[in-house]
C-alpha cells in the first residue's frame, strides 16, 4: 500500500485487470427461438481490454482458428466458444477460444476472437 496524491488517499500500488478495460462488449449466444429456428440473443454486457493479436506465439497457437484479436475479462463472466460479441464501435467478433487463468495474482479469462471480415 502507498499513499498518493494531495489528500493522502491510500491506494494499492499494483494495478488490477479492470484498470485496463477499454471497451464494452455485448455477448450474444445462439438460442432456439421457435421450432428449429435459431437466432443470436444478447446474454449480457461485459467490460474488457481488447487488442489485435500481434505476437507470434499467440498467432502460432490460434492461427488455425483464424484468430485476429484477444481480450481479457473478469474471471466470473459468462462467455463461451461459439458466442458472438459486438463491441462499442459496432464491430462483431466470433469467440473461438476461452482460457481461464484462475491461478496466481492476476486471475482473469482470456478470450480469443475472430473478426469475420479479416
Amino acid at each position: 500500500m502507498r499513499r498518493c496524491g494531495r489528500f493522502s488517499k491510500v491506494t494499492d500500488a499494483r494495478m488490477a485487470l479492470h484498470d485496463f478495460f477499454n471497451k464494452t462488449l455485448v455477448v450474444q449466444r445462439l438460442k432456439t427461438v421457435s421450432g428449429n429456428r435459431k437466432n443470436f440473443v444478447s446474454t449480457g454486457t461485459i467490460d474488457v481490454h481488447i487488442q489485435r493479436i500481434t505476437d507470434e506465439a499467440t498467432f502460432a497457437q490460434y492461427g488455425a482458428l483464424q484468430a485476429t484479436h484477444k481480450c481479457w475479462i473478469d474471471l466470473g463472466q459468462n462467455v463461451q466458444e461459439g458466442d458472438r460479441v459486438r463491441d462499442s464501435d459496432g464491430r462483431i467478433f466470433h469467440v473461438v477460444a476461452v482460457n481461464h487463468q484462475d491461478f496466481g495474482m492476476n486471475t482473469h479469462t482470456e478470450v480469443i476472437l475472430k473478426f469475420p471480415d479479416a
